[in-house]
């Protein structure tokens, strides 16, 4: 008689077969399909729910020295909103055109405004 330990999953590897199978997918399909993947629909609601939660917050940048991990905020929260406006296509598509010019205009801005303060420091 054999026992076969399930090993669990990583974060890491739950996430990633998530995105794996999404990105497997033709179109839309009911969150119950991510059984296939070994998630039940509770546990698969809440990776979810995170994941639209992560996907709705201004973009950071990690990086790696040899000693330390440092964490850089590359955008805010009002590109954040321009970002996620530029995606919904609900809104017309001149407007969507709009908020990408506006969202560049700002990454500018808040680059140059990131290069100054840390000249004078």
């Amino acid at each position: 008689m054999t026992i076969e330990l399930k090993q669990r999953r990583t974060l890491q590897e739950r996430v990633e077969a998530i995105f794996n199978f999404i990105d497997l997918q033709k179109g839309v399909f009911p969150k119950s399909r991510l059984k296939e993947i070994g998630l039940n629909p509770h546990t698969a609601g809440k990776w979810l729910k995170l994941i639209d939660f992560i996907q709705n917050q201004p973009k950071i940048r990690i990086i790696q020295t040899e000693h330390n991990t440092l964490v850089e905020k590359v955008e805010g929260k009002y590109q954040a909103l321009m970002r996620k406006m530029i995606i919904d296509e609900t809104l017309p598509f001149e407007q969507r055109l709009q908020h990408v010019t506006d969202y560049l205009k700002s990454l500018y801005a808040r680059e140059r405004v990131t290069k100054l303060k840390s000249a004078n420091h």
